[in-house]
């Protein structure tokens, strides 16, 4: 997938490019624009289709529609964080990576996203119920406590690169991105990984285990609470970030 040519020279107006050098190839981290939402949204939802998590909640569902339940998701979950600043939905490369995130405390837990009525919808009653009773709630009480002794935290909701896109530092440049935010202001930095290579990845940058929670007491959904705790110690600063869009996409 890439932008259009008015796509890229918009996002290039309204961003300062973080570049990372990676084999001496250049890595810009750029906001998703608004003309880029279906973009980002599809590669999310290539990336987390076999989400453990998100598989057993919709289990049942066919093909067709986890894949739109996941685009409408996705894409409700671009404009949100859009919403409230541009840096809070990032990507690389024409969205081959796509990272959002925020300093909001109740994070980025997809079942909250969308209402009840509309996951129903999307997803069947009993799987919209599953993911509000078991999966929305499940880390809440844990994740409070982790993160009781910071008045101000930022969370990494979700990252994924195209399948075919991996291994080239996407996700790097994008964790990075972030971590460099939180470190200007000397925030810790909080995310959630449920498998084994999602944790060794987030621990190269720092990041260490805190808890573990089990999706409803199973042990095949396991969730890692994890912490980065920020390179300098000190109070806190204003978290830089640029103001959100002002529209909203009533398409979603």
């Amino acid at each position: 997938m890439s932008l259009t040519a008015s796509a890229i020279e918009q996002d290039r107006h309204i961003s300062r490019k973080l570049t990372v050098s990676l084999n001496h190839h250049t890595v810009n981290v750029r906001p998703v624009i608004k003309g880029a939402f279906k973009e980002a949204a599809c590669s999310l939802t290539e990336a987390y289709l076999k989400n453990s998590i998100m598989g057993w909640c919709v289990r049942g569902l066919d093909r067709k529609k986890y894949e739109e339940f996941l685009y409408t998701l996705f894409k409700s979950m671009i404009n949100q964080a859009s919403l409230q600043s541009r840096d809070f939905a990032i990507q690389v490369e024409g969205c081959k990576g796509v990272l959002t995130w925020t300093n909001n405390t109740n994070g980025l837990s997809w079942p909250r996203i969308l209402s009840t009525a509309k996951l129903a919808r999307l997803i069947g009653w009993t799987s919209a119920l599953r993911a509000v009773t078991k999966v929305g709630a499940s880390c809440d009480k844990t994740k409070r406590k982790v993160m009781s002794t910071y008045p101000h935290y930022i969370t990494i909701g979700y990252v994924g690169v195209l399948p075919h896109e991996q291994h080239k530092g996407y996700g790097n440049a994008l964790v990075q991105y972030v971590l460099d935010k939180a470190d200007d202001a000397k925030y810790p930095v909080y995310v959630e990984a449920i498998d084994p290579a999602s944790v060794k990845f987030f621990e190269k940058f720092g990041f260490v285990v805190q808890a573990t929670v089990f999706i409803a007491d199973r042990s095949d959904l396991p969730v890692a609470l994890m912490v980065r705790t920020p390179v300098s110690s000190g109070t806190p600063q204003r978290l830089r970030i640029r103001p959100g869009r002002r529209d909203s996409d009533n398409s979603l």
